[in-house]
């Protein structure tokens, strides 16, 4: 298994580009994730945790303007959810965060396209807390690992705009780390 230290971006990017699959830590859980728009690398993040073939999972971006790049145009009002902090909104069928600081941003930046973020742990159980834990569930798969700090292990909040209505309605599909139902 190979390990990144989290200062090694443009590895880390490179081996992303490549269809390489990582466990990582994002801005809410451990992650795994790949080239989003690699299928192939995809499948395999889905056979690495055990995910049904047809699960959706979350992109991340470094900013609305690769949003909109990947996934067309968007409203005032979702653009202004996407700008929240551990907020996925779907956008076009999409589910998609924005990365707008830090190493993840950095990440994302270097990788310049979308990165799957799925929680690390395989289908049904508990999500890993340390890097150290990821190698060790994902040890007979074919990831690598990012060394990363603890995190605080609550995912993000998932909502979708109901444009049918005006004025647009907000539906929270998951309350997590993000906006929240109040």
């Amino acid at each position: 298994m190979k390990i990144f230290r989290h200062h090694e971006i443009k590895k880390i990017a490179d081996y992303v580009k490549q269809g390489g699959v990582i466990i990582y830590p994002t801005d809410t859980v451990w992650g795994i994730g790949c080239h989003a728009l690699n299928q192939d690398a995809v499948q395999k993040v889905k056979l690495a945790k055990g995910k049904p073939n047809d699960a959706q999972l979350i992109w991340l971006l470094p900013s609305i303007n690769a949003v909109m790049l990947h996934c067309g145009q968007i409203t005032p009002e979702e653009k202004r959810m996407l700008l929240k902090k551990r907020t996925s909104v779907i956008i076009n069928g999409q589910a998609v965060r924005v990365i707008r600081s830090g190493w993840l941003n950095r990440l994302l930046t270097a990788c310049k396209v979308p990165l799957v973020a799925t929680s690390a742990n395989l289908h049904g159980q508990s999500v890993i807390t340390s890097w150290r834990q990821g190698a060790m569930v994902f040890a007979e798969q074919d990831v690598a690992v990012v060394r990363g700090r603890k995190l605080k292990q609550v995912a993000s909040s998932l909502v979708q705009f109901d444009h049918n209505q005006v004025p647009a309605q907000i539906k929270i599909l998951r309350p997590g780390s993000g906006i929240s139902i109040d």
